[in-house]
């Protein structure tokens, strides 16, 4: 049975691929009895609260590419990318996973933004149905995320606990649009 009928279909498409490029993809939350963190990232960033502390040199605001080049150690993207998919630990590849997600999304929300202005151009030009081309994206994006969020849960991942928000948010949109009726 089909969740969305075919003329709300592309609306659909586009409002998910939306919903899913501002949505946080995971909430982490650790700490102590003394401090207590709070991690939102979010496809392009990362952005993290600390109660109880001030460290002046913290970085709160990162981008996800910069979590890489954290990781390896280098500020060399293509090198950063080779360090941590090689000999990263679960941070850095969920880091990675999480750029890669960030570059499927990137696809997937400008053609949101051409398909939303220009329909029948867009149709045209895509040898498959709009609907499906975003459950497709939107598929690939919430397994890379979900990849990265169980990365983050193993031990030697992140301390503390990683809360799948998007993640679990974009598969399920991908299927709701895999499944529209489109006749």
């Amino acid at each position: 049975m089909a969740w969305v009928k075919s003329e709300y279909a592309g609306e659909l498409a586009v409002l998910s691929t939306w919903l899913v490029a501002i949505a946080p993809w995971s909430v982490s939350v650790f700490g102590n009895d003394q401090i207590t963190g709070v991690v939102f990232r979010f496809l392009p960033f990362r952005v993290q609260y600390l109660y109880g502390i001030t460290i002046s040199n913290e970085l709160n605001f990162v981008w996800a590419w910069e979590v890489v080049q954290l990781q390896a150690g280098t500020r060399d993207l293509l090198a950063a990318f080779e360090t941590v998919t090689l000999r990263g630990g679960y941070i850095g590849r969920t880091a990675v996973l999480w750029t890669a997600a960030l570059a499927v999304m990137a696809v997937a929300f400008a053609a949101s933004a051409y398909y939303y202005h220009r329909e029948d151009e867009f149709t045209e030009r895509v040898p498959l149905h709009p609907v499906r081309v975003f459950g497709g994206l939107l598929g690939a994006v919430g397994l890379l995320l979900l990849g990265g969020t169980a990365l983050l849960n193993l031990p030697g991942g992140f301390a503390g606990w990683t809360i799948p928000v998007g993640a679990l948010v974009a598969p399920v949109l991908a299927g709701v649009l895999l499944t529209a009726d489109l006749t």
